[in-house]
Formats: C-alpha cells, structure tokens, sequence
C-alpha cells in the first residue's frame, strides 16, 4: 500500500490492513474469541495478528486481564483510528457493490443502436433502478475500449477481430439493405448486383465499423473496387446524403424503415440474397461479469429468441 508523503511523492504503507481490522474488533468486542467470530477467522489467527502488528512498530496494544482483552493507552488512542479505518473501508465496500448493481455502462455499434433500444427498454422495464451509460460509435474502436474495460458489454456486428475477448454471437438477427434516393438512376431496378453497386459512388461509413467491414469483404472477394463518394462517422448523416442523392449506401434496415416506408429512401434488393446480420457480445475475459450484466443478457436472449 502507498500513502501520500509531505513532499507529495508516494510513500510505501508498510501496515497489513487486515491486522488494523482484527485489532478493531478485538478492542470493540473486548475479547478475542469474540472478534474471531465476527471476523469468521481463528482465534490463534486474531492473536497472532495483534501480535505482529506490535512486534512491527514496537508497541504493546492490547493485554489480557481476567479474560478480557483490554487496550492500553497507545491501543485506545490507535483504536480511534482503526474506527475511522473500518468505517471508510465498509464505505468503499458498499459503494463498490451498490455501483456494480446499479450500473451498466454498454457500447453499441452506431449501426445498431435503434434496432437495440427496444431490448434496452425492455431491460429498463425490468430494472428500473439501474443507470444505464450508452456510448456508440464504430464497432472497432468500441471492442478497443472494452478491452481496456471502459465498458461492461460490447454489442456490435460479427466482427471477427477480438481474439481477446469472449463473444457471445447471436444468428441473423436482422437485415442490412442497400438504399437510395428516390431519384437515383438504381432506385428503377428491381434487383442488385455487387458490380452494380461498385460502380456508383458510394457513401460510407469510416473504417472500424462494421457496415464497412461487410462492404470491403464482399468486394474484395469479387475483385471489385468500389467508387467511394463520401465517408461520414454517422449513420443519420448517411441517411441524409442518400436522401440529397449523393450516392448510394448500405444501411442496417431498423434504421431506414420509417425513411423507406414514407418513401424518401428505396431499397434494392440484392440478386445474390439478403445480408442477414449476426450480433456479438463481447464481454472482457478479465472481469467476472455483474448479476445486472447477466440480467441484460438475458433480457437480449429472450427479445431475439436465443437458445443455443
């Protein structure tokens, strides 16, 4: 342990906590068969902690007078500071598990979010207490950020480039499409084809994110280079520029159904079949995973009827 000196440097704490803690209670309960109890140690444990703790600084602490444990005058001044230590030490502890029941602090690929709100609300409705911290944005950097546990749980699209944390994939949850302005030359044909789409400027997400990473493996497996248009961070912004008629872009369907269905966007199917999305869950291999993180991932199981 380290304790902040004069000079504002670190300074190594040379004492064992747990022998402050058995003092307290040996001087609290004025016996040490009693503080053995209540620590649920042994009694020999209790003594020759007490023991040791004198034998470090110097000091007699506590003596034994007609079976009870008494302090002498050094133990009755250290027994006021080993009040106030417990006293903090139970603060922190109680803090450290109210926090970790009453907060879920998740990230969501930008991509995602709208088609996962409902599964948040759902989980909202189930836990009402809990504060629930959202940060979006591109699926690459958020499994980053997991990895250096700056989040509890990580929702983005099968990504396949976390080999150091544990995932969890649900199959073909939903849909991502291909859109257009209504006044695009493509929103006249019926279906398709990768050699079409490569051929018309496209807007689209910045690198890490997980629409973009489906649009590179699709072209590069058919030796297509893609015109690129416009990269933007934003999936509302992408919306935006497709509706401007600025390019075509592929978009994760919850996203684009109200502009589809007013009929600002067009969808074109695709001739070789729908792009049908798994999401993973990754979770850190370093931290054992809260009683309220286990309850999102089952209300997220439950909403898209996973059972492996």
């Amino acid at each position: 342990m380290y304790i902040l000196g004069e000079l504002g440097y670190v300074m190594p704490l040379h004492i064992n906590p747990q022998h402050i803690i058995s003092f307290y209670f040996v001087g609290l309960e004025k016996s040490f068969s009693a503080a053995s109890g209540r620590l649920c140690v042994t009694e020999p444990a209790i003594h020759q902690q007490i023991k040791a703790l004198e034998l470090q600084f110097g000091v007699k602490l506590v003596y034994v007078k007609k079976k009870r444990a008494c302090l002498t005058k050094t133990g009755e001044k250290l027994f006021t500071y080993a009040e106030e230590f417990f006293n903090k030490a139970a603060m922190i502890e109680n803090f450290l598990k109210s926090y970790a029941l009453t907060n879920l602090h998740l990230a969501i690929a930008s991509s995602l979010l709208m088609h996962l709100m409902p599964v948040i609300d759902k989980f909202k409705e189930s836990q009402p207490d809990v504060q629930v911290t959202i940060q979006e944005g591109p699926s690459m950097i958020l499994g980053e950020e997991l990895i250096d546990l700056k989040h509890d749980i990580c929702l983005i699209g099968s990504f396949n480039r976390f080999e150091r944390l544990r995932i969890l994939r649900i199959p073909e949850v939903e849909e991502m499409v291909f859109v257009v302005s209504p006044q695009h030359p493509l929103a006249k044909v019926t279906t398709l084809t990768w050699e079409d789409v490569a051929r018309w400027p496209l807007v689209i997400q910045r690198e890490g994110s997980m629409a973009r990473a489906i649009l590179d493996q699709n072209f590069t497996a058919r030796g297509l280079r893609p015109s690129i248009g416009t990269e933007v961070g934003n999936p509302e912004l992408i919306k935006g520029l497709v509706r401007e008629n600025r390019g075509i872009a592929l978009m994760f369907l919850p996203s684009v159904r109200d502009d589809l269905a007013s009929g600002r966007l067009t969808m074109i199917p695709l001739a070789d079949g729908p792009i049908k999305l798994d999401i993973d869950v990754l979770m850190n291999r370093e931290l054992t995973m809260s009683p309220i993180a286990e309850v999102f991932l089952k209300v997220m199981k439950e909403y898209f009827h996973y059972n492996p």
